[in-house]
């Protein structure tokens, strides 16, 4: 039997030599073929296999997309315009507290690293790639966040990890051969998500806290870069406990890397969440109806200068500043005013309706309003028949509404529960302008832009009363004399069809002047005095004053039969505010790019004289004494306004508007207050009435602006005196019971002339003024 020979120790180790070499030979060859493989991997992405790496070109040329922003005259920020809501800053403009914060939590060796940290990339490989745990933390740099924010992530698997960090390390490695370390935190701190739909620090800065980037502290930087780890989780509106941990974590890595002491951070840690929240969207802040005014007439701006220009400007991402003539204390005032206002009368209205409501008689009223909602017809477009639409709207479910008294409140209520709610809502407009420079300074187009986007200014409306300052300034500019009496006697007139119209209290008898006439808003008189005068005459002169829309060639015109909108019926009292010249309103100033570049500037306003200034000094003193004396004198007597004012009150058929449109020497305020249907409205001309309705808003508005430091000299202003002969006739009683026979015989001479006067035109010079030398040669008789 053969006998194994022992192996000898020197052939086992060469064995084991030999084993050893083949083991590293075979790791050798893989690790080269890994190399290879990975080389070739790198090259594929780097050469665009999963999409394109932007290159240097691409890195140079980058423009965040930054939003446009509206400037009020005195400099306040109204709004702004945008599809991602960010506004760019240099890194001067931008907090230390901040830079410290974003370092300590972020990117620890930012100022070491050339856009790739391997120590802690190593990390992240290990424990997202390998153990799945894609909430384990980010070993990107801030170089690496910030590729990925300007160029977002296309896939979402996570064996397409490597492919992403590989761009991002490539293009992070650009950026930083590109810019420099405070370039590229600028350009990070422009770039990023705070949530909300806001972009930048400057942007969440102003949202969050109403302050600039430069002005961070270090509590509210803390929070803005807390806010980087989740947007919506962290939301310090919406989560401030959840955010005050955050923000106190982010303290913690500034103490930890010598940012802050350990004393300085326990302080801070127990500072209270200071969130002093602005929203800044297109529904919110002031004056968002004429924002949105403004937004309309900028884009076909822009639009033209781009044409003209062979540019390509673009309001949402190029960062324009527009600047409006609107005056931001003015129109905070305002809409202070407005709100106080409006809730106290929408509780008397409901109060006033009891248990009854506006379509118990009119059943129309609701069931067109039914008919018209977007609801009714998206289920008529689904095939639904009427029964079924009716039983759908009337499904209670949960839903937020406008409340009067609450703003957003979420009830249970059909769909037809919130028709009847929305139409029982009253609206309010207001508009203020400048009667020198045709600068508008407040615009309010009704109680809430995020639920109500229907314009009211720009809205046709019956006027009421306050139309009848034209008829009596076109009576003035063609010889009527204003101490001449009128009998308030109600007639009618079979040329026009028996019309018979009516004094809103249905008290006649006594006699007027025209200062008593229009101050007490006597309706009888007002028509005699359009007739007297003529309808085409009158209507001509009110074309003249700058109302545009059509006027019924009627008698009834002389009572604001005529539907004018807010922005039109305040014209014709600009012009007695400034003297007899109209000056066109206007609301936007320029348009300017990021370097100042103009794009559009407002043309200076067309100004015209197209009264005399003594007619326009008349019509002056005759409606300050529709404050003093007439149906304004709430001003007074509830408001404490006894200072230079003028005005009218005007309230329109079954009280379904109330105007006021008042002035000083320096301001010019229209206001009108209606339910969008006008079959809605009060039943009592004492409630419904634009005393009631519409001049509150006026006293209130006016009282905020005489307590302020800017606009107090106003309590010293006083309007221009009326020509001597005027002065004289103006100071003739203003209501007689009775009037003597030469002045009755002047009464009766000027109804003799009455149908020569009335096609009688402004230009005609030879009949100009009859009316005023058949007065002139009575009063010659009455002093014999």
């Amino acid at each position: 039997m053969n006998k194994k020979k022992p192996v000898t120790r020197k052939k086992a180790a060469k064995k084991k030599r030999s084993i050893l070499a083949r083991i590293f030979n075979t790791l050798l060859l893989s690790a080269i073929f890994c190399a290879i493989l990975v080389g070739l991997f790198v090259c594929c992405v780097y050469y665009g296999m999963w999409g394109k790496i932007p290159d240097y070109r691409d890195l140079r040329e980058i423009r965040n997309s930054e939003a446009s922003s509206l400037y009020s005259e005195d400099g306040e920020l109204l709004g702004k315009y945008y599809v991602e809501n960010r506004t760019n800053v240099m890194f001067g403009g931008i907090s230390r507290n901040a830079v410290n914060a974003l370092i300590a939590t972020e990117d620890v060796r930012f100022y070491e690293h050339h856009g790739f940290d391997k120590v802690s990339m190593l990390r992240v490989l290990c424990k997202t790639l390998l153990l799945g745990d894609k909430s384990s933390g980010g070993g990107s740099t801030i170089s690496q966040q910030l590729a990925k924010n300007l160029y977002p992530r296309q896939y979402n698997s996570r064996f397409m990890i490597p492919v992403i960090k590989i761009k991002e390390i490539i293009t992070a490695h650009r950026l930083e051969k590109l810019y420099t370390k405070d370039e590229i935190l600028t350009l990070y701190l422009n770039t990023v998500s705070f949530g909300e739909g806001t972009f930048g620090i400057e942007s969440a800065a102003q949202k969050y806290f109403s302050t600039t980037a430069t002005h961070l502290s270090i509590p509210e930087a803390a929070t803005l870069i807390g806010l980087l780890k989740g947007p919506s989780y962290y939301n310090p509106r919406v989560h401030p406990d959840r955010m005050l941990q955050r923000r106190n974590t982010v303290i913690a890595q500034m103490v930890k890397y010598d940012y802050l002491t350990e004393e300085e951070g326990e302080i801070l840690k127990k500072e209270k969440m200071q969130l002093r929240f602005k929203p800044l969207n297109h529904y919110s802040g002031l004056a968002p109806y004429l924002r949105e005014q403004i937004r309309q007439d900028a884009m076909r701006l822009i639009a033209e200068y781009n044409e003209a220009n062979s540019t390509n400007y673009d309001l949402y991402k190029d960062g324009l500043k527009l600047t409006t003539t609107i005056d931001a204390e003015m129109q905070r005032y305002a809409e202070a005013a407005m709100r106080q206002h409006m809730k106290s009368l929408q509780h008397s209205f409901y109060t006033h309706l009891g248990k009854q409501e506006p379509w118990d008689k009119e059943k129309s009223i609701l069931d067109n309003a039914i008919r018209e909602s977007e609801v009714y017809k998206q289920l008529k477009r689904q095939g639904l028949g009427e029964k079924a639409i009716l039983a759908a709207m009337n499904e209670k479910k949960t839903m937020t509404i406008y409340s009067a008294y609450q703003g957003d409140t979420e009830m249970q209520m059909s769909s037809i529960d919130s028709i009847k709610h929305y139409l029982k809502i009253l609206q309010p407009s207001v508009i203020a302008v400048e009667p020198h420079s045709g600068k508008i300074k407040v615009w309010i187009g009704g109680l809430d832009f995020k639920y109500f986007q229907y314009d009211q200014v720009l809205a046709p409306r019956q006027v009421g009363s306050v139309f009848k300052p034209v008829v009596y300034s076109a009576a003035i500019e063609h010889g009527a004399r204003v101490d001449a009496y009128y009998n308030n006697e109600q007639k009618s007139y079979p040329a026009y069809d028996n019309w018979t119209p009516r004094n809103s209290n249905n008290q006649y008898g006594g006699y007027y002047t025209l200062k008593g006439a229009l101050s007490q808003s006597i309706n009888t008189i007002a028509v005699e005095v359009l007739l007297q005068t003529g309808i085409d005459t009158t209507i001509s002169h009110a074309h003249r004053l700058g109302i545009k829309s059509d006027l019924p060639a009627v008698p009834s015109i002389a009572l604001g039969a005529a539907n004018i909108p807010l922005r039109e019926m305040i014209l014709p009292y600009l012009c007695y505010a400034n003297n007899g010249v109209s000056t066109t309103p206007y609301y936007l100033t320029s348009i300017k790019d990021r370097e100042g570049r103009i794009i559009y500037e407002a043309d200076p306003p067309r100004r015209e004289r197209v009264i005399p200034a003594d007619q326009a000094h008349i019509m002056s003193s005759i409606l300050s004494a529709v404050i003093q004396e007439g149906t304004g004198k709430r001003l007074i007597n509830n408001y404490g306004l006894n200072v230079a004012l003028a005005g009218k009150t005007g309230t329109t058929q079954n009280q379904a508007d109330g105007w006021f449109i008042g002035y000083n020497p320096r301001i010019v305020v229209g206001i009108r207050v209606g339910a969008n249907n006008s079959r809605v409205h009060f039943n009592s001309t004492a409630l419904g009435q634009g005393a009631n309705m519409a001049l509150p808003i006026f006293g209130l508005f006016m009282q905020e602006c005489l307590k302020s430091g800017t606009y107090g000299y106003w309590a010293n202003l006083s309007f221009p005196v009326p020509p001597s002969y005027a002065q004289k006739e103006l100071e003739v009683p203003t209501f007689k019971e009775n009037i003597n026979i030469l002045e009755k015989l002047t009464n009766q001479k000027l109804e003799k002339v009455k149908h020569e006067a009335t096609d009688v035109q402004s230009d005609t010079p030879k009949k100009k003024g009859f009316f005023r030398k058949i007065g002139d040669f009575f009063k010659k008789k009455d002093k014999k």
